[in-house]
């Protein structure tokens, strides 16, 4: 049975959300109360698929943090870096290619999925990032699915996942996939199937 191996970029989902699509979708909403939930995102990237590699790569969070412990009890792998001196994320993306690589190479004529939770594609022309990343999986027999929001995704990147696989703008499931805290809490999901 082929499975879903899942790769998420949780700054890149979460802070596009929050600097972002949260403005546009629910303008009156103190965006300091936007949150992505983690169980919906988890369950739109499987749609009922059965689960294999799940990892997410995210920065040290504040002492006191519960989140990251949360994420962990879904059955997600959690990558945490720390931050630069000027506080910049250090290396997520490149953790996150390397184990989508080390994953490749384990399920190498699985037919497997691989879903990418991102919409970061810099640094592609140089052989190197997500878009390098998952054109050598598709090429190695794998089904390549990005979900991201649209409107802050690399085009190229978005480009490769509607020529070679899918590509699911997650403004589609705003409202399924976050929620404002002490406020509006997620809508049901709907799954295609």
């Amino acid at each position: 049975m082929s499975k879903v191996h899942i790769f998420w970029d949780n700054s890149n989902i979460h802070y596009v959300g929050l600097n972002q699509i949260v403005k546009v979708m629910e303008p009156e909403v103190n965006t300091k109360l936007f949150r992505t939930y983690f169980k919906g995102l988890l369950q739109l990237a499987l749609n009922g698929r059965t689960s294999g590699k799940l990892y997410l790569a995210g920065s040290v969070p504040p002492k006191g943090d519960e989140l990251w412990e949360h994420i962990k009890a879904q059955g997600i792998e959690v990558e945490l870096l720390k931050r630069t001196s000027d506080n910049k994320e250090n290396a997520n993306d490149v953790s996150i290619q390397a184990s989508m690589l080390r994953t490749m190479m384990d399920n190498l004529g699985s037919g497997d999925t691989f879903v990418i939770l991102t919409g970061d594609g810099a640094r592609g022309v140089l052989g190197e990032g997500f878009l390098a990343d998952l054109e050598r999986a598709f090429k190695a027999g794998f089904k390549v699915e990005l979900m991201a929001w649209e409107a802050s995704c690399n085009r190229y990147l978005k480009d490769f996942a509607l020529k070679s696989g899918t590509f699911s703008p997650l403004e589609d499931h705003y409202f399924e996939i976050t929620f404002i805290e002490g406020g509006r809490r997620p809508l049901p999901l709907t799954l295609k199937p």
